[in-house]
């Protein structure tokens, strides 16, 4: 007997447009209430409990206690992976339209833990022209100025297993050209939320780049405000 992987069960679970937008909220990165994802999706919070109980059935999602909340997220790195890649596949004919809010979504945005959108895209080439990370066959490895880059913007290099790379590329969703993902790019992100370089948006996974944020992406990563901010999607 052959054992095969039961795709049907996440194709299952995907199936749903409501699923999808709660996913979606949760691809954010954060943990959500039930009440707050049934607000995303336009649900009622019964509904989305039904739902949820789905997805974490397929094993996207996870929950946890806190108190006399429940909150819900992504199971793992490696389910908002794979999310993000099947993000690639689906049509992008929606973006098309001259609308604020995905002209900001797809400036930038949170995939999980890291920068997406053009932002973390533009961010990957400088962080390989200036030679702080290689790319070689798709996989990453520290440049000749790695240390002294991330010293002078105030991130820590995490440290990671033996075997686990320190970043990977992630194919965007958007822009369809890899930004980087990782342990690196976490602590790139969480850097510039502290910062307030970025700023996250209610009900959105878009992030606002803020006045010192562009100070600083001009600083450290020579991208200047009109190249961030220029649309190429009206």
């Amino acid at each position: 007997m052959t054992i095969e992987p039961r795709l049907d069960i996440i194709g299952a679970a995907l199936a749903d447009p409501s699923r999808s937008r709660i996913l979606c909220e949760l691809m954010d990165g954060r943990a959500f209430t039930n009440k707050e994802l049934a607000s995303a999706a336009c649900i009622s919070p019964q509904t989305a409990s039904t739902h949820l109980t789905q997805l974490k059935m397929a094993g996207l999602t996870s929950s946890l206690r806190c108190g006399r909340y429940v909150y819900h997220r992504i199971a793992s790195a490696r389910v908002a992976k794979a999310l993000e890649g099947l993000a690639v596949l689906s049509p992008t004919s929606h973006l098309s339209r001259n609308d604020r809010l995905c002209a900001d979504t797809r400036r930038a945005r949170s995939c999980y833990n890291h920068i997406a959108g053009k932002l973390g895209v533009l961010m990957t080439d400088r962080l390989t022209t200036l030679d702080v990370l290689q790319i070689r066959d798709e996989s990453i490895s520290p440049g000749l100025r790695c240390q002294s880059f991330f010293n002078d913007i105030g991130v820590a290099i995490p440290h990671v297993s033996a075997g686990k790379p320190l970043a990977r590329l992630c194919l965007d969703w958007t822009e369809r050209r890899h930004h980087i993902a990782g342990p690196l790019a976490a602590a790139i992100m969480q850097r510039s939320l502290d910062a307030k370089w970025l700023e996250r948006r209610r009900g959105s996974r878009a992030l606002t780049v803020t006045a010192d944020g562009f100070d600083a992406f001009h600083r450290w990563f020579s991208l200047r405000r009109d190249v961030i901010d220029h649309s190429d999607y009206g």
